[in-house]
């Protein structure tokens, strides 16, 4: 032991105080010692709270063992209690032993006393450190929570999708509690623009990502509204952000996303990928229209070289269903092999749900993967984006 242990002795008889003072010192225990023997005197020890370990008789003077191990519970006294008595009944060692008692020895059997606060001193570190580590946990917790209401407020109102496009929705199925992936859209004069969002990571990182890619998508928004320049002020502005182009230690830290305007009345979509693409499926059509997006993402270890961010026009008609999202769908595992959904049956599953609405969609593509996965658990962040031209 580190330092002295300091016991509180809960005995009337002074010669047996003083067999068991000299049976400790003769196993080498280093401690000090107080002695009490009345309820009074018990309380007052108690309320100094500096024991490490409480050592009572039985029978005591209009007092008992037991009275001091209930008075220690009423005081929130987490000190280990040994009992050390002369014979008693089976029945009062069994009372003890329900109420939660610590170990009991009997005078007869001291050579046992040394294991016995080895072993309750070890048992009340352990619970110790499992109430503090409760405690964190509940803190850490509190603060996420928290943390994810201030990260819903900065995502933009569903409200104005669903008015602007009733035939639309967005699953959104954060792997924690916070979320790497992001929805952002935004109404301007007659467009209307729509990013679904994959920052590197889950959880914390992730949603720091998020909160900055969300702040800066509007600011850039307000000084272009082509969605491949979009992409490109995005991206320096997270390098910026992040140091990303500085010669000094940096955050190699990104994101991947598809973008996009649409001119409802006219249907000009426009789209732009970082390393995310566009999914079509004309009305009536059996095919998914893939338009991939440029192998870059925004931020991260990207080359001072690399591509300008590709830009696609497509023209859309009454019927046709187009989808954005992240990979966190087609890489979840499940099924009967605990396999990868993968994109081509992703593919396959959209091509089945198109005579359901919008609606209809999402409830069963939240269905179909929680199936999927079975119990199993969630191995990244879920969004995808849905919006049928009317």
């Amino acid at each position: 032991m580190n330092s002295a242990l300091k016991i509180l002795l809960v005995e009337d008889s002074e010669t047996d105080a003083d067999l068991l003072v000299r049976f400790l010192h003769k196993e080498k225990i280093d401690f000090n010692h107080s002695r009490v023997w009345n309820r009074d005197a018990f309380v007052n020890a108690l309320k100094q709270n500096n024991h490490d370990l409480i050592i009572a008789d039985h029978s005591l003077p209009q007092f008992s063992g037991m009275e001091a191990f209930h008075l220690a519970k009423s005081e929130n006294k987490n000190i280990p209690f040994i009992l050390v008595t002369g014979t008693v009944t089976e029945n009062i060692l069994a009372e003890y032993a329900k109420e939660g008692i610590d170990d009991y020895i009997l005078k007869e059997n001291l050579l046992r006393l040394p294991s016995a606060i080895e072993h309750v001193l070890g048992k009340k570190k352990i619970e110790l450190l499992h109430a503090k580590l409760e405690l964190a946990h509940k803190d850490i917790k509190d603060s996420i929570n928290y943390a994810k209401k201030i990260q819903n407020a900065m995502l933009p109102d569903t409200t104005l999708l669903r008015d602007t496009f009733p035939q639309s929705f967005i699953l959104f199925k954060p792997k924690d509690i916070l979320s790497g992936d992001f929805y952002w859209f935004r109404k301007e004069e007659n467009k209307f623009f729509i990013a679904a969002v994959d920052c590197t990571g889950h959880g914390i990182p992730g949603a720091l990502m998020s909160m900055i890619g969300i702040e800066k998508l509007n600011n850039v928004i307000l000084k272009t509204k082509e969605p491949a320049e979009i992409l490109q002020q995005l991206n320096k502005s997270i390098e910026v952000a992040l140091c990303q182009s500085t010669l000094y230690e940096h955050s190699q830290d990104g994101m991947d996303m598809g973008i996009c305007s649409i001119e409802k009345e006219t249907g000009i979509l426009k789209y732009s990928g970082a390393n995310r693409p566009l999914w079509i499926i004309r009305h009536g059509k059996n095919a998914v229209e893939e338009i991939k997006g440029t192998k870059k993402a925004i931020g991260g270890l990207t080359q001072k070289f690399s591509p300008n961010f590709e830009s696609h026009e497509i023209k859309l008609q009454q019927g046709d269903t187009f989808y954005v999202f992240s990979d966190g769908y087609a890489d979840q595992f499940g099924g009967d092999k605990k396999r990868k959904l993968f994109t081509k049956r992703f593919k396959q599953i959209l091509l089945s749900i198109q005579d359901k609405t919008m609606q209809q969609q999402e409830k069963y593509l939240n269905n179909f993967i929680e199936e999927w996965k079975a119990g199993d658990e969630q191995i990244d962040d879920i969004l995808i984006i849905g919006v049928r031209q009317e």
